[in-house]
């Protein structure tokens, strides 16, 4: 049996409650976690907490670090997506079907470089909605050129995305690729990640959680 047909064995088998994911509809990082569940055929309650700069922690699923997203599981809660992830996978996904436990260095140096470029864009947003234009200031110059510098590197080497069977690698690659492309802060003339995220997009459970005007 296929790790693909697994998946959908366990889609009829799983029997859970509910969860909750506390998550802004164009969030990039919690578009991982909406991709993780959806290709999982996980049910899941979407609680969108409205203006990520409020300060409260309760609209937040009780983040301390105010932010998103953060999955409610029962009693347990976790932050972080990539720690939703890895726990997502140990409890729902024993056989790993998209590859989220990876210990391949490469694929781990990916998904840090793509972390980072989504961080750096967070600040190019916030910068934005405070009235603040990036130009003037270092803080955002330096981050509009790690964005740059970083898809530069992850252009060089945009054959290990979208091979064969979607991993959360991928994930990763369609939910900055969408959200660089709707904020419009950089360019995106990065043919390989372009075709990329083309490929993937072709799939209706990835169209699903795009961001929407």
């Amino acid at each position: 049996m296929t790790k693909r047909k697994q998946s959908q064995s366990l889609r009829q088998i799983i029997n859970c409650d509910l969860m909750k994911l506390t998550a802004t509809p164009k969030s990039h990082f919690s578009r991982k976690i909406r991709l993780l569940l959806d290709h999982l055929g996980l049910p899941y309650q979407l609680d969108d907490p409205g203006n990520v700069a409020d300060i409260d922690k309760e609209i937040f699923g009780g983040n301390p670090l105010m932010s998103v997203p953060v999955l409610s599981d029962r009693q347990q809660v976790v932050f972080e997506s990539d720690n939703i992830a890895r726990y997502l996978v140990r409890k729902f996904d024993p056989k790993d079907t998209y590859d989220v436990l990876t210990e391949n260095a490469e694929l781990l140096n990916l998904r840090a470089v793509m972390n980072g470029i989504m961080e750096n864009d967070v600040k190019l947003i916030l910068s934005a909605r405070t009235g603040m234009e990036p130009d003037d200031y270092p803080y955002f110059q330096k981050a509009k050129q790690v964005i740059i510098a970083g898809l530069v590197w992850l252009e060089k080497r945009g054959q290990c995305f979208a091979e064969n069977e979607i991993t959360y690698t991928d994930f990763h690659l369609i939910s900055m690729w969408d959200h660089l492309r709707f904020y419009d802060f950089v360019e995106l003339d990065f043919p390989l990640l372009l075709s990329a995220t083309e490929k993937l997009s072709q799939s209706n459970l990835v169209r699903r959680s795009a961001p929407q005007s």
